[in-house]
């Protein structure tokens, strides 16, 4: 299990950066040894708890590592897709559910479609965090949050699938 607080003043990239410790977690790939072709949706499932709150928000963001800046950079460069969640319907988006604090619950979840190759050199990363800057509500910072690493997956939609993957990735 690994925690993680919400702040929402952090942007994506100080989060995926490593720039913020205790407000997100980021997992990385083997740094890419040729182009990765992305397409469709990716999928999350996660296993989550709130340790001291009554709801939170949930953010995922896939990434390509290091973050380039500048005037220049395309808008493909740094994110690949994002999604988000939120606790209280983790059975369903028609109807919310209380939450117990301490509580695991499961997440099954799409992210935004893409269709982009990631260039050789770059790393993939998953960065599981809370309230999204850009996208989601603004609450006071300081919910916790505990990810069930045993009981969370990530699917990426590779093109020519697993083998494709393990081959990019192989050092």
């Amino acid at each position: 299990e690994m925690q993680f607080t919400d702040d929402y003043k952090l942007s994506l990239q100080d989060l995926s950066s490593g720039a913020s410790l205790n407000n997100s977690l980021v997992f990385r790939s083997e740094i890419l040894q040729e182009d990765l072709h992305i397409s469709g949706l990716a999928e999350v499932e996660l296993s989550l708890a709130i340790l001291n709150n009554k709801a939170a928000n949930l953010s995922v963001a896939l990434v390509s590592l290091p973050w380039e800046e500048g005037r220049k950079v395309p808008i493909t460069a740094n994110i690949i897709t994002r999604g988000w969640a939120d606790l209280q319907n983790h059975k369903s988006l028609d109807q919310s559910e209380k939450i117990i604090e301490g509580d695991y619950y499961s997440l099954r979840f799409y992210l935004n479609p893409d269709d982009q190759i990631i260039p050789k050199g770059q790393q993939i990363a998953l960065v599981v965090f809370s309230s999204d800057k850009e996208f989601t509500l603004h609450p006071q910072a300081g919910t916790k949050l505990s990810l069930d690493l045993k009981n969370s997956t990530l699917y990426i939609p590779v093109v020519g699938g697993k083998e494709q993957y393990l081959k990019s990735t192989a050092p």
